[in-house]
């Protein structure tokens, strides 16, 4: 019998965000909370693609290993003329409907073998998206410490860190970054919170300096620590391919205007 994959990322159908990886004996607890159905959508690495845990024979015996009650299903009066018709009135299944039924492409599936196939390309996307987003920010909180991280390294005082703890914010997006372009799909939850708690504090300190002496380099990295916070946000949560070309452009955009303002405009003053 071959061997199941250890891990696996789930979605309920009527929502967007990810969650997991979770093993086969986590499933089997979060069915138990009632937080997995037959229904819940499992992301197969393989075909890069969102299908149902019921589709997936090997993996619903694991998760469901409970024989299922036979249940007799009311037919409908539509269904009950087509029993009753003769057999040269039923319908022909040929070749091809068997096998358009299996591949997902009749009229009655296509719409979800497309979707399926966007929302893989959203998750593509959102890789290359955060991890240059990530060490974008870390140059970003870094490079103007930089001389204080030489004399850390050098000195081995890491005491000095404290007169720059931006240098440790700036560590951690270029350990998230590496996690990110390494496939570790799980700090996802991490990256929103440390970019909505980051919206937070920079963006009530640069509308503070904004409104206390009109200065105007506040009033931009305030709107670009929003952008590139709600921008991150958005591609950490959803699969809908052109919501997240949006969003990584508008975070993109978002944490450059940042780092033109913090790093490259101060070289020029």
């Amino acid at each position: 019998m071959p061997i199941m994959p250890q891990q696996y990322y789930i979605r309920q159908p009527d929502t967007e965000e990810r969650r997991g990886p979770f093993t086969v004996e986590k499933l089997i607890s979060l069915v138990d909370a009632d937080q997995v159905t037959k229904e819940t959508l499992i992301y197969n690495d393989e075909t890069q693609q969102w299908t149902a845990l019921i589709l997936n024979e090997e993996l619903k015996n694991a998760v469901f290993p409970e024989k299922e009650t036979l249940v007799l299903k009311p037919k409908s009066a539509d269904e009950m003329d087509l029993l009753n018709l003769g057999e040269d009135k039923i319908p022909e299944i040929t070749v091809h409907d068997i096998l358009a039924a299996a591949e997902g492409t009749t009229e009655e599936t296509a719409h979800l073998k497309k979707k399926e196939k966007w929302e893989a390309k959203a998750a593509e996307l959102s890789r290359p998206v955060l991890a240059s987003i990530m060490l974008l920010s870390a140059f970003t909180f870094v490079y103007p410490s930089w001389q204080i991280v030489q004399e850390i390294i050098n000195e081995q005082n890491y005491l000095l860190i404290l007169q720059k703890p931006m240098i440790i914010l700036g560590a951690a997006d270029l350990f998230f970054a590496i996690s990110v372009f390494l496939g570790v799909t799980e700090v996802y939850q991490i990256i929103r919170f440390r970019f909505m708690l980051g919206m937070g504090y920079f963006g009530f300190i640069y509308w503070a300096a904004w409104q206390a002496g009109g200065d105007l380099t506040s009033l931009y990295l305030m709107v670009s620590v929003i952008a590139s916070s709600i921008g991150v946000y958005i591609c950490t949560i959803t699969l809908r391919f052109f919501l997240m070309l949006i969003s990584a452009v508008v975070a993109l955009a978002g944490i450059c205007a940042y780092a033109w303002f913090q790093v490259v405009a101060p070289l020029f003053q």
